[in-house]
């Protein structure tokens, strides 16, 4: 190199990034992956004083969403019927995240029209009103999981 030259620059490829959206998504299958193996992995507590619902080690009452991780665990393991025993929604949720993961993962790639987010609230509601009866249900006949 001579005196007084600048070095040349050196053309480096560029790998194209993710978009951030497409990011987030394998960020959630990722994580949607982990959760499912450390469900089908975990072995539930039977001893009621070691619940993770609040109402239940206080009141001795199960909350609505009592039983749902334990029926997500055994959806897990491929138990349908003692899914449906210890939560009768959890097939349910599980349905709706593979569905909304699968249609947020069709819309990205352009093969399906984002529905947008306007949906989302009516679908909180529908689940809190779901998980409501359910619980009510369940409180009355004496069937929420201990």
């Amino acid at each position: 190199m001579r005196p007084g030259s600048r070095p040349r620059a050196i053309a480096v490829a560029a790998t194209p990034a993710l978009p951030p959206r497409v990011a987030a998504w394998w960020l959630g299958t990722a994580a949607l992956a982990g959760a499912w193996l450390a469900l089908r992995a975990w072995t539930p507590d039977p001893d009621p004083a070691h619940a993770l619902c609040a109402l239940r080690r206080v009141a001795h009452i199960g909350c609505a969403t009592c039983g749902l991780t334990r029926a997500l665990a055994a959806l897990a393991r491929g138990r349908l019927g003692e899914a449906v025993a210890l939560h009768p929604l959890a097939p349910i949720v599980a349905a709706e995240i593979a569905l909304v993961w699968g249609w947020w993962g069709l819309s990205l790639a352009r093969l399906v029209r984002s529905p947008g987010q306007a949906w989302i609230p009516r679908a909180i509601a529908a689940n809190a009103v779901a998980f409501l009866l359910v619980w009510v249900v369940r409180l009355l006949a004496g069937t929420i999981p201990v």
